[in-house]
């Protein structure tokens, strides 16, 4: 069923979802190397960083210690996290509210497929491969007319 697998092609290409023309690559794409890259760096850094509070806080204590007491040192290194924490909120919220919506992505006039070409290969393919196409159209039946599948509206 080659042509099905054209037809996608062709529709994936057209939304942008996959390069035009084909792509051979030895090594990973760049968007997953870069990903793990990130991924992998930004563990480390969330490792240092628990590190360097959790260090903060034992010299917060030790130096507390003498003159607060053993009562009231651990609520003072309590406060001191709590605080920290509440920086992080607010500054969290003033960045996501900040965010602008994502632009819609860019067409290229390259991958400019006229819906009449889309259309005349799906007919063609549903009157070759009769059966296939059918048990396509149950299977979609199912799956967007079961109840999981709906959004929930609020």
């Amino acid at each position: 069923m080659e042509g099905w697998t054209k037809l996608a092609v062709m529709a994936l290409s057209q939304l942008g979802v996959i390069p035009f023309g084909p792509v051979h690559r030895s090594s990973p794409a760049p968007l997953v190397d870069g990903v793990v890259t990130v991924v992998i760096t930004g563990v480390l850094a969330m490792l240092a960083v628990i590190a360097a509070v959790g260090l903060l806080c034992a010299a917060l204590w030790a130096g507390l210690e003498p003159q607060m007491g053993p009562v009231w040192t651990p609520a003072l290194v309590a406060l001191a996290l709590i605080v920290l924490c509440l920086v992080l909120l607010v500054v969290m919220r003033l960045l996501v509210s900040r965010r602008e919506p994502p632009a819609p992505p860019a067409v290229h006039p390259a991958l400019d497929l006229d819906p009449e070409v889309l259309l005349t290969e799906a007919q063609r393919l549903v009157v070759k491969h009769k059966v296939p196409a059918l048990l396509a159209a149950v299977v979609a039946g199912l799956v967007v007319g079961s109840p999981g599948s709906r959004p929930v509206r609020k």
